[in-house]
């Protein structure tokens, strides 16, 4: 995994290898796979976790792979596309679905359609901020 500091500058994005992040920084993470075998690699599953102290940054997660993308707002128990909803129960004793703030995602996970050639390198990136 490999971690850079997102900034702007002159009205460029600009990315440099994350040494320390303070408060409102934006962080992107790359995990980087490669098929170092002889073989095609399927029935992968990529997860990225998103620290504690830090909240995914909505729509930031991306790959050049076509792949089924999923999220966990339990800690890795369970994953779902989203929009994640959830039902609540409002003071008035009636129940309604609501969306799950992209804030509140613990992991993220990528399963790719087709397997990893020998030799091929895999990208996964996504967003989070420092809180």
């Amino acid at each position: 995994m490999e971690t850079y500091l997102v900034a702007e500058k002159d009205g460029q994005e600009v990315m440099t290898v994350t040494e320390e992040a303070s408060p409102g920084d934006v962080i992107e993470y790359r995990l980087i796979y490669t098929n170092q075998s002889e073989q095609p690699l399927s029935g992968l599953e990529i997860t990225g976790p998103i620290p504690s102290n830090t909240a995914y940054l909505a729509n930031s997660a991306d790959t050049d792979v076509e792949a089924v993308f999923t999220v966990s707002i339990d800690d890795g128990s369970s994953f779902e596309a989203e929009p994640v909803t959830r039902s609540i129960t409002g003071p008035d004793g009636q129940t309604q679905n609501v969306i799950v703030p992209p804030s509140d995602y613990t992991q993220l996970r990528w399963v790719p359609q087709s397997g990893i050639q020998p030799g091929q390198v895999l990208e996964y990136r996504y967003r989070v901020k420092v809180q």
